[in-house]
């Protein structure tokens, strides 16, 4: 099982992802901002950051730039209820192993997370 850190600035969305993951066997960290989760790489190693892509500041682009200066070996799995294809390539171009659409269906979450973590 992996190490996951899930960012997401919604509360309810945050701790819904972080529920789902903890009961397939992960060991879940959460981050309600990007600057939350970049104190939280910088301090412990992940298998996997879940992370939305509009948040208030800073977007999961800037997450993503960051990461792939410092940790490109993070596989990152984007959520957003915003994507559009634009953004979509613009995520994947920058390192993201997929992107999600909110809602977020449980199976799809459970399936895309074991396979970016490899169980």
């Amino acid at each position: 099982m992996g190490n996951i850190l899930v960012a997401d600035d919604d509360k309810n969305c945050r701790d819904s992802i972080q529920k789902v993951l903890e009961r397939e066997g992960h060991t879940v960290q959460a981050a309600g901002n990007v600057d939350s989760a970049l104190e939280a790489l910088a301090m412990h190693h992940f298998d996997l950051v879940v992370c939305d892509y509009r948040m208030p500041g800073k977007t999961g682009i800037d997450l993503l730039l960051k990461l792939k200066h410092t940790q490109a070996s993070v596989p990152v799995l984007v959520v957003s209820a915003y994507a559009d294809a634009n953004i979509e390539n613009a995520m994947l171009q920058l390192g993201a192993v997929e992107l999600m659409k909110k809602p977020i269906r449980r199976k799809e979450l459970i399936d895309r997370t074991a396979r970016a973590v490899g169980g």
